[in-house]
């Protein structure tokens, strides 16, 4: 994704411009860029002439079936968001931290997606089936190129569930991961490394984002600012709650 033009257009429509691209750590621009999923981050989203509403979310970069490049966002929610209507057991399995694999009905057509909970956020990640190529992500890894899945291990891996592969000696494990540029992860390690590793969060992963994520030095910071950032997403939907309720009302007195 670095070898395409930056998508201004996509960016300014969230509040971010390329001056604001910019003043990020280097690290951070570019594995936004990459298609990496951010950080927490607070955006000044335009709703009109001259005004903003400052929102925490996060972004990612990600090209759809068709190879058209999208900007996602998912903001931060009270409670799991669940705008695409999952049931009981499928809310069960992503709160769990599975990856799950769902139909929809968009207009006239049925996709398949891939769906994965962001806990930091309550808001679910998702991606088309079709853009996830297990045979061609395992190719361009060189310590794998050669191993090929059996039935069962692309079945498992179609559904959403990661497989463990013996290479040589090692263990290497791979599987969907929403996160990852390409919505597909190779991790060196058994499957306990693998379930290890997903329930590290982001930021304990990316050092050097200071301001923008957690990192050894200013982990308390971190959370303090993604409490606050809750809690103020909470005390917002509270109020416009409250509001919703005063006018109902209102349109009740007024029969």
């Amino acid at each position: 994704m670095k070898t395409e033009p930056v998508p201004f257009d996509k960016f300014a429509k969230i509040g971010i411009y390329p001056k604001d691209l910019m003043r990020m750590p280097k690290d951070l621009r570019d594995a936004i860029l990459s298609g990496e999923l951010s950080p927490l981050m607070r955006v000044n989203v335009p709703v009109g002439d001259n005004s903003a509403v400052s929102i925490p979310m996060k972004i990612q970069l990600a090209h759809d079936k068709d190879g058209h490049l999208q900007l996602l966002t998912y903001q931060i929610h009270r409670e799991l968001d669940n705008n695409l209507k999952l049931n009981d057991t499928e809310l069960d399995r992503v709160r769990k931290g599975d990856v799950i694999q769902k139909e929809f009905q968009e207009g006239g057509n049925r996709k398949m997606r891939y769906v994965q909970l962001d806990k930091e956020t309550n808001a679910l990640m998702y991606r088309d089936v079709a853009t996830v190529n297990f045979e061609e992500k395992l190719q361009e890894v060189d310590k794998i190129k050669d191993i090929g899945l059996g039935i069962a291990q692309k079945e498992a891996l179609t559904s959403g569930k990661p497989v463990e592969l013996e290479v040589g000696d090692q263990k290497v494990t791979v599987g969907v991961d929403l996160r990852e540029p390409v919505g597909f992860k190779v991790m060196q390690g058994d499957m306990e490394e693998w379930k290890r590793q997903q329930a590290i969060r982001y930021d304990d992963a990316h050092e050097g984002y200071m301001g923008y994520v957690q990192t050894d030095e200013n982990r308390w910071e971190y959370k303090q600012v993604v409490d606050r950032l809750r809690h103020e997403e909470s005390v917002r939907l509270t109020e416009r709650e409250k509001t919703d309720k005063k006018e109902d009302k209102k349109r009740g007195l007024s029969l």
